[in-house]
């Protein structure tokens, strides 16, 4: 696991900050940035399934979406996306399909996971789901972990 930069940390408290603005609107406390190989923010995301009934926006996910959109997927090609929380298999899964170089995550699934109300999760950890395909993509983390989980802290004592 590589060590993190000074803007590896701005950007991954950026994705903690944006887990608690989800956790105010209702959401679980998931927030992710996606990040061009020349620094230059492409997208944030929030998770946003309660706000919106749809079980694919997760943070990383709307992100990636956000970008597209915006027409930067070539950008997120060797991206780094940073992620409050350990992403679930289907947002690792994205992430390859996008072609993301980087995953840095604060709070690990292990930890988190006992802290959110009780709902669908995996046995797959990111890194697994990111070593079972054909490409190399980096996963680091956690990093930051108490900050990211004070957020999931106060979100399950709403």
């Amino acid at each position: 696991m590589s060590e993190l930069t000074d803007i590896d940390i701005t950007h991954l408290r950026r994705a903690i900050d944006l887990a608690g603005h989800a956790a105010a609107l209702g959401d679980r406390p998931f927030g992710a940035v996606a990040v061009a190989a020349d620094s230059a923010v492409l997208a944030e995301g929030v998770n946003a399934v309660h706000t919106t009934g749809d079980v694919t926006t997760h943070a990383e996910l709307v992100a990636i979406t956000l970008a597209t959109a915006a027409g930067r997927a070539e950008l997120l090609r060797g991206a780094t996306v940073y992620a409050s929380g350990e992403p679930c298999p289907m947002c690792a899964a994205a992430m390859v399909w996008a072609g993301v170089g980087r995953i840095v995550f604060a709070a690990a699934a292990a930890e988190f996971g006992p802290i959110l109300p009780a709902g669908p999760s995996f046995e797959l950890t990111c890194a697994e789901v990111v070593a079972s395909s054909n490409v190399s993509v980096e996963v680091s983390g956690p990093h930051l972990g108490e900050e990211a989980l004070a957020v999931f802290r106060a979100a399950a004592q709403h």
